[in-house]
């Protein structure tokens, strides 16, 4: 019985440095292959599975499933679903509304000339965006139930936006451009038009959708009309 044991011992093939330096590559991460763009990929997939399912019924394994990663690595860079879930947002809307901001900082031009091109930008970014669009709807869907949810994305987003506007808007009354009104407390009226629109567009866009440029020539000439210093 021992001399079959030792025969079956010595006769097991040995593995040569080469194959052990396979083995190890194969269990190695991929060289070149950063955290970030992990992250990206997670993040990518984190999305997709949040707009086809709800925040509800997405588990971290299915994006982890769909990201092509293993099963416990978004809950290594996202302690939970609703880190996940910020992170989400961030990388969909938040570019917009930082690149916004900063395009109304010129002092120079007129601040019609500003709210037009700032308007068109919002549009694009926006309701012409189905990422931004699919955002906007899991919250309305989601958000009766996930109320913490709805107060990042309004802290996050909202309030940029809220913040651009007056500025914008305060703009053009300091430099005698608009006339002063209600709407220096509530700039929401400014862009309140976007926003319907792109909710349009997510219940009647595949049948009924808008001709954007149309509604947003009609949105810029209601708001200037409605600013205009009268003399």
């Amino acid at each position: 019985m021992y001399s079959n044991r030792r025969a079956q011992f010595i006769s097991r093939p040995r593995m040569t440095r080469a194959k052990k330096g396979k083995a190890s590559a194969r269990r190695a991460p991929r060289k070149g292959y950063s955290r970030a763009r992990r992250e990206a990929e997670i993040l990518d997939a984190a999305f997709s599975e949040f707009a086809a399912n709800g925040y509800a019924a997405t588990r971290l394994e299915d994006v982890a499933r769909r990201a092509g990663v293993a099963k416990g690595l978004p809950s290594f860079y996202f302690e939970r679903k609703e880190d996940l879930f910020r992170a989400v947002i961030r990388r969909v809307l938040l570019p917009l509304w930082i690149d916004l901001s900063e395009a109304v900082s010129p002092v120079d031009g007129s601040t019609r000339d500003l709210l037009r091109a700032t308007l068109s930008a919002m549009y694009r970014g926006l309701v012409a965006n189905e990422r931004a669009r699919e955002a906007m709807r899991l919250l309305i869907a989601e958000g009766p139930r996930f109320p913490e949810l709805t107060e990042y994305y309004y802290s996050e987003v909202v309030e940029r936006n809220i913040a651009i506007w007056h500025r914008l808007v305060s703009r053009g009354i300091s430099r005698g451009e608009f006339r002063e009104g209600p709407v220096a407390r509530y700039p929401h009226i400014v862009f309140g038009p976007a926003l319907q629109a792109s909710i349009w567009q997510l219940l009647f866009g595949h049948r009924h959708g808008l001709d954007l440029e149309s509604w947003i020539e009609s949105h810029v000439d209601l708001v200037l009309n409605g600013l205009d210093r009268i003399e």
